[in-house]
């Protein structure tokens, strides 16, 4: 935790001796170790080889830059160096206060300098130091003084430093309270109906406090009229931090907390001097023992309770041990390895929804109070008796996406305008019909609203006011946008949701152009590009004349677009390898400004009518942990669907929304395919720190030897270049 040990002593004093000791080696900064990393010994004039030390000033550089760095993690560190000067000190004492971390000096000086000087002629030889050096220190010592705010101790009496278990039996009852994301409704509501902030029982809060919620400005005030009071413990919480930039009159990293609750702090005039002084207060752990029971409370969860809880680092006390979603296994293992009478309680993350009792030994108390989910709270009385208590919240915000309050258009007309107004949309015009897509600029910086998202292979005859034909809107990758994140889709998704096969081709879009009173067949930009005539070589192929007329029969009759998935082997070969062109309905669009196509049931019985292939549906999903486990198992490195590889899946609500799935395999061979690109341009790759595999590391070796043979002939590559032959090629080359 946020503890720093500035070690104080001459070369020879033990400090080295004494980390080993303590077995803090894995905890601590050398000076010595960072300059035999900046430069080999060097030879002395007196013959002698020792620790260079012209590189000094980038020495400490460095150093101080590595002690940030832990800072900002919370990392309990040791700084094995002399520290003789008082300015050195004091820059260690600025960085602490920075960083909120308690600072100990380690006393050696008491060492007599007979004994250090004795100690320095038994070091390595490069790292004996000239007697005068040691006799400077020692003066040093005697007049450069330990900065006030610095508590020393002597290398004895480290047990001071460690954090101690507390006794809580004199408290009536323990009220240990989850995540509040400013809902002070349903916070107040718990308070109120257990006879409000009583002196003989101990509140303790998991951290938390704001954001999301529409009462910031309430639980900040009410535990600002309560932090001082002896029977209220605070630990910290992620989004504590925003409290204490802002206080500080920083701008966060925070969306949320610059767009809503910033605004709510300052528009109610809360005192920031007083926040600085609560978020000092807050701490990171809870360990106590209360009612014959070991409790360990933090605000993300670990996986098991440590001989010295002093050194695990905050970061991990507050985001958890492990990545988000590994709540449930910290918790087993928690179960696993900890003590019978011991329990631990966390917030912070749920994403598979447990109830508040995990199992025997952890407790969760993340209930998405903040989306109208509950607050949790734990009770445990002197006896022994635990109540568990879920408090639903009725006082919420309904979350907009990017882009949803904006006004949508009412007419095509008004649409056609927006449309011409943003930068990040390019208009074609294939005579009086003109297509409507979002610019590269849009995608590669999320320039996402209204208009932009709609903007995808969208056809308007500009005569007629009329969508001539059109695709999806956009929708996005699991993890791509804040909305789209797994951990969020908790609360996103309405069940049961449906997952279907994304095969791995181009878009391509049929409809009626009324005024050629013919078939409409274009691609998401171009009716007269090439692709386009692949799709229409592609429809003339795999359909019947009269199956192409009953299509356009019902594009005209219902006004709607036939969206398909095309698959060509021959031209536009993807990443995944088919057998043979593929022709897939995937949805029937209506022709109009809001979003809205034929059930799933409608579409297999259109395409079974007209003979078309239609979009597979692969799993039905009725719940969150079905859901939950089902993305885990396809996830996979080695996952293939039916015993086929596939692009992955898109996943549809039940409301609609859709959010796609990129698996291992496709991902993998299509960043493969950039860096082939990047070979078979200039002979080799830039990002060769990316390839983490075995396979990577073959095949780029590959790639890079079949450009160099054409080289060497004095000949430009002339060999395939889609990966998908590329790839059958370093295959079989592999298998001979």
């Amino acid at each position: 935790m946020r503890v720093l040990l500035l070690l104080r002593g001459s070369p020879g004093c033990g400090k080295t001796t004494w980390i080993q000791q303590n077995g803090l080696a894995n905890y601590a900064v050398s000076a010595d170790d960072i300059r035999m990393m900046c430069s080999a010994p060097a030879m002395f004039p007196d013959g002698s080889v020792k620790i260079a030390v012209d590189s000094d000033k980038f020495v400490w550089d460095t150093l101080f830059k590595v002690v940030e760095n832990r800072m900002r993690r919370g990392d309990f560190t040791v700084i094995d160096a002399t520290n003789s000067k008082t300015v050195e000190m004091n820059r260690y004492k600025k960085l602490c206060e920075d960083y909120r971390y308690r600072i100990y000096c380690v006393d050696f000086t008491s060492v007599p300098i007979e004994v250090a000087k004795e100690r320095n002629t038994q070091r390595s030889a490069y790292k004996v130091v000239p007697d005068a050096a040691i006799d400077k220190m020692y003066s040093r010592f005697e007049t450069q003084k330990i900065p006030a705010g610095i508590t020393v101790i002597q290398p004895d009496e480290l047990d001071k430093v460690w954090r101690r278990k507390l006794d809580m039996s004199s408290y009536k009852k323990m009220h240990i309270i989850g995540d509040v994301h400013g809902c002070y409704t349903a916070l107040s509501s718990y308070l109120e109906a257990n006879g409000g902030i009583k002196d003989d029982e101990f509140y303790l809060f998991c951290g938390d406090y704001l954001d999301r919620g529409i009462e910031n400005v309430e639980v900040l005030n009410f535990l600002l009229s309560i932090y001082n009071r002896p029977n209220v413990g605070l630990l910290e919480g992620n989004h504590e931090r925003w409290i204490w930039n802002w206080a500080n009159g920083e701008t966060t990293r925070s969306k949320e907390f610059e767009l809503f609750t910033r605004r709510q702090l300052e528009d109610a005039g809360v005192d920031k001097k007083e926040c600085r002084k609560f978020y000092r207060r807050i701490g990171q752990c809870a360990w106590f023992d209360y009612a014959g029971k070991e409790f360990f409370v933090c605000h993300g969860g670990i996986s098991r309770l440590p001989e010295n809880l002093t050194l695990v680092g905050t970061e991990q006390m507050i985001k958890g041990v492990g990545s988000y979603n590994d709540f449930e296994t910290v918790s087993e293992t928690f179960a696993k390895e900890s003590p019978e009478n011991c329990i631990m309680i966390h917030g912070h993350r749920n994403t598979k929804d447990l109830p508040i009792r995990v199992n025997d030994k952890v407790r969760n108390l993340e209930g998405q109070v903040e989306f109208g989910g509950c607050l949790r709270v734990v009770q445990f009385s002197q006896d022994g008796t635990e109540q568990n208590f879920e408090i639903r919240n009725t006082v919420f915000r309904e979350h907009q996406h990017d882009g949803e309050n904006q006004e949508e258009a009412k007419t095509v007309g008004d649409l056609v305008l927006q449309m011409r107004g943003n930068k990040y949309i390019y208009e074609n015009r294939f005579g009086n019909i003109s297509s409507f897509n979002f610019t590269p600029s849009a995608f590669f910086e999320k320039a996402w609203n209204a208009q932009t998202m709609k903007a995808r292979g969208l056809y308007i005859n500009l005569d007629t006011q009329r969508i001539v034909a059109r695709a999806y809107d956009k929708f996005f990758n699991i993890n791509e946008r804040e909305e789209t994140k797994f951990d969020t889709l908790q609360r996103n998704l309405t069940f049961p949701v449906t997952a279907y096969v994304k095969e791995n081709g181009f878009l391509g879009i049929v409809s009626y152009n009324a005024e050629a009173d013919d078939l409409f067949i274009t691609t998401k930009s171009n009716p007269g590009g090439e692709y386009a005539q692949y799709l229409r070589a592609m429809l003339y192929k795999k359909l019947s004349t009269e199956a192409l007329g009953k299509i356009k029969n019902y594009t005209k009759e219902h006004d709607v677009s036939f969206v398909f998935e095309c698959v060509d082997m021959q031209n536009d070969p993807h990443v995944i390898a088919y057998p043979d062109d593929e022709l897939i309905l995937l949805d029937v669009v209506s022709n109009s400004l809001k979003f809205e196509k034929k059930s799933y049931a409608e579409l297999c019985a259109i395409a079974d009518e007209f003979g078309i292939h239609h979009k597979e549906l692969a799993f039905q999903l009725n719940t969150w942990q079905e859901f939950y486990d089902w993305y885990y198992r396809v996830t996979a490195d080695d996952y293939t669907y039916n015993d086929r590889l596939i692009e992955g899946f898109v996943i549809e609500d039940a409301n609609g929304k859709m959010v796609k799935l990129k698996l291992a395999y496709y991902k993998f061979w299509k960043f493969m395919r950039s860096i082939a690109a990047e070979v078979f341009k200039k002979g080799y790759s830039t990002r060769t720190s990316a390839l983490t595999t075995d396979i990577a590391n073959k095949f780029y070796g590959w790639c890079r030897k079949k450009y160099q043979s054409f080289k060497d002939s004095g000949l430009e590559y002339n060999g395939p270049k889609d990966i998908c032959n590329l790839r059958s090629e370093f295959y079989m080359t592999c298998d001979e």
